[in-house]
């Protein structure tokens, strides 16, 4: 059962030990029943005005995770209590991680971000136009959403008694999918566009090259390195047993009818995750920016946090302040993620002393709304975390 395992009593002392001596926790991420301090008192207030049921939040300060917990309800219907352990959907911060990995496999098979992908794909190439005619599609452009490609869910699909679509059903528009295939709209690298198809393509471009599915590569590549151990790409372990996720709630307080999202498309938002996971990643990835990690070299690092389609766009972030605005050549990297009765947010500086993950399990379906107002409870919450923290 994801996300949870025993323990043996005998080992628990030398766990924890290790894992203070490492530095990844302080001592109160490893108290169970802390009392709310004032700075998670005010959060718990705002969370019950904002009526949201449920979140998850971890805080980075001094460079490691100074704590981290849950707030409010896991699920509804039995009151169970959201913990530091309860998986949530990270929706668009996976696309990070799609990222990393696939930076790290290319590197490793020595094959530049400026090549045509075409060359890599086997199964499904992207259709040749007018516009692959002028401009053929690049690894770069689809890291850093601008290869112009379509769009692969324009409804949100799927939920939990859906049928799934294959991804190369996905890819030519073929039924059960509901999208039209997918297809270069304009001259590729020439605009930054939000672009799930792009990272659509990056999964089976990475399963082309890595020769294994995407979930297993990026545990090989990611989850693993980072010590992502409660993270998982599985997509329907909570059909059978509910208990460790977050119920995804609509904005009418009832459970998402088409949530929890499942889909063949992993890749771009469908990770089961923690806040304290996220914040590994976090401090794993900057950590690199400083000097080599087992996570990732130095210069990948590098690459994946500078500039690219736009000042403050990278090949796998948004630049911005400590308030999660996109800012040039902002001092923070971070992603957020909507979907079907989930909101997420990753923050964290470059030199990872200061970053927060914040989660949370209600929304409206964002393909058909425009209006999400659960997202300014993650706004204010951060706000608080990055006052009482001081960070710049």
């Amino acid at each position: 059962m994801f996300g949870s395992r025993s323990v043996l009593p005998g080992k628990t002392c030398f766990v924890v030990f290790f894992f203070l001596a490492l530095g990844v926790f302080s001592p109160s991420v490893l108290a169970k029943d802390d009392p709310l301090t004032p700075l998670q008192q005010r959060i718990e207030s705002l969370r019950k005005e904002r009526n949201i049921p449920g979140a998850s939040i971890a805080v980075i300060s001094g460079g490691r995770i100074a704590w981290a917990r849950g707030f409010g309800t896991a699920d509804l219907e039995n009151g169970r209590p959201v913990t530091r352990n309860t998986l949530f959907q990270a929706q668009s911060i996976t696309k990070t991680l799609t990222s990393l990995a696939t930076v790290k496999l290319l590197a490793s098979r020595q094959i530049a971000l400026d090549e045509p992908v075409n060359r890599y794909l086997t199964k499904w190439t992207i259709p040749e136009n007018k516009y692959t005619k002028k401009v053929p599609v690049t690894f770069r452009m689809l890291l850093n959403h601008t290869a112009a490609l379509s769009n692969p869910y324009p409804d949100g699909c799927c939920g939990p008694s859906e049928p799934l679509p294959t991804l190369l059903q996905v890819l030519n528009g073929l039924p059960p999918a509901t999208n039209d295939p997918i297809v270069v709209e304009r001259v590729p690298g020439t605009q930054y566009n939000y672009c799930n198809g792009c990272y659509t393509v990056l999964q089976l471009l990475l399963e082309s090259i890595g020769k294994q599915p995407f979930p297993d590569l990026i545990k090989e590549l990611v989850l693993s390195p980072a010590n992502m151990s409660q993270s998982t790409f599985d997509n329907s372990f909570f059909l059978k047993d509910n208990s460790t996720i977050a119920i995804p709630y609509d904005v009418d307080d009832q459970p998402h009818p088409r949530a929890p999202m499942r889909h063949s498309i992993l890749s771009t938002g469908l990770m089961w995750t923690t806040a304290s996971d996220l914040a590994r990643f976090n401090l794993a990835f900057t950590q690199a920016l400083r000097d080599s990690s087992q996570l990732i070299d130095q210069s990948l690092a590098k690459a994946l946090s500078i500039p690219s389609s736009t000042n403050s766009r990278t090949l796998g972030f948004y630049l911005g302040n400590r308030d999660a605005d996109t800012q040039d050549r902002g001092l923070y990297l971070f992603h957020s993620g909507s979907g079907n009765g989930a909101l997420s947010l990753s923050i964290v500086s470059v030199d990872g002393m200061n970053g927060a993950v914040i989660l949370i399990n209600k929304a409206p379906n964002p393909w058909l709304v425009t209006d999400i107002p659960q997202f300014a409870f993650i706004k204010d919450s951060l706000k608080m975390i990055s006052v009482e923290n001081s960070w710049q």
